[in-house]
């Protein structure tokens, strides 16, 4: 199987846009990395805190509604409606942690690595991006490839993209019988989607953080603008609590256990 690309004269212009947007779409990812690692924490924190302030409200609002119906709370009740009512919250603390967990894991890769993958990933890219030979997305083979070198160039994993650079030629080789004449339909259009495409990537969040991160400055004020909003958050938890505290010592109310 040989690709006898497009005599079109914007095939090449599509085809390095393709190459470009993928190439961007990697580095908007190691940017959200690097942005994780400075702030994931301290994000992860006030986060945290907000939530908690939200549990003290929701209390709050319980209380006072038991006490306008007679002051007598059910403990384990209030319990269930608070665990529904912040489920949500809690499961987007977790994938916080999680993610901040996994970016401090990350390794980084040498500059030779960054390098070479990127040289790799071009050439297999022009053998079997799905927008650029058809029969990856008909073979399950090439599919099964495609997906491992996509995955191996965000991690720039030079040795699997050696290898899969092998593997590839060899399944090209044994599908194919004849060569594929690679015509882009709505060539023009699909040209304009991808500036559109990589417009959008470069003026918008995560790939942004990059002049946040490139500035020693940018980013101290940016931590400091976090531990002030968790300070707040924390004050304010506590002024809710001591509001609970008063309620359940004076303000009418009988709490409740179930016999277990």
């Amino acid at each position: 199987m040989e690709l006898i690309k497009s005599g079109d004269t914007q095939y090449e212009e599509y085809e390095n846009l393709l190459l470009e947007r993928d190439q961007l779409q990697k580095e908007a990812g190691q940017v959200w990395t690097a942005y994780v690692i400075e702030f994931g924490q301290l994000i992860s924190d006030v986060y945290n805190e907000q939530l908690e302030c939200v549990k003290c409200k929701k209390t709050i609002a319980y209380y006072q509604n038991a006490i306008n119906h007679g002051g007598i709370i059910d403990q384990d009740a209030m319990q269930a409606y608070l665990d529904k009512e912040m489920a949500s919250y809690y499961a987007e603390l977790a994938r916080l942690q999680e993610e901040n967990e996994n970016c401090k894991n990350s390794s980084e890769s040498a500059p030779y690595e960054v390098q070479r993958s990127k040289t790799l990933y071009r050439r297999l890219a022009k053998l079997i991006h799905p927008d650029i030979n058809p029969e990856t997305d008909r073979q399950e083979k090439l599919t099964d490839l495609w997906q491992r070198i996509v995955t191996a160039y965000h991690h720039n994993d030079v040795k699997e993209l050696s290898e899969l650079e092998v593997l590839v030629r060899k399944a090209m080789a044994d599908l194919g019988k004849g060569d594929i004449k690679v015509d882009i339909p709505d060539i023009a259009e699909k040209i304009d989607a991808l500036k559109a495409e990589i417009y959008d990537i470069t003026h918008t969040d995560p790939y942004t953080y990059k002049e946040l991160l490139d500035s020693p400055d940018a980013v101290k004020k940016k931590k400091e603008d976090l531990k002030e909003q968790l300070v707040s958050y924390q004050k304010y938890h506590s002024e809710l609590d001591k509001e609970i505290q008063k309620m359940i010592t004076s303000g009418g109310i009988t709490l409740k256990w179930r016999m277990k």
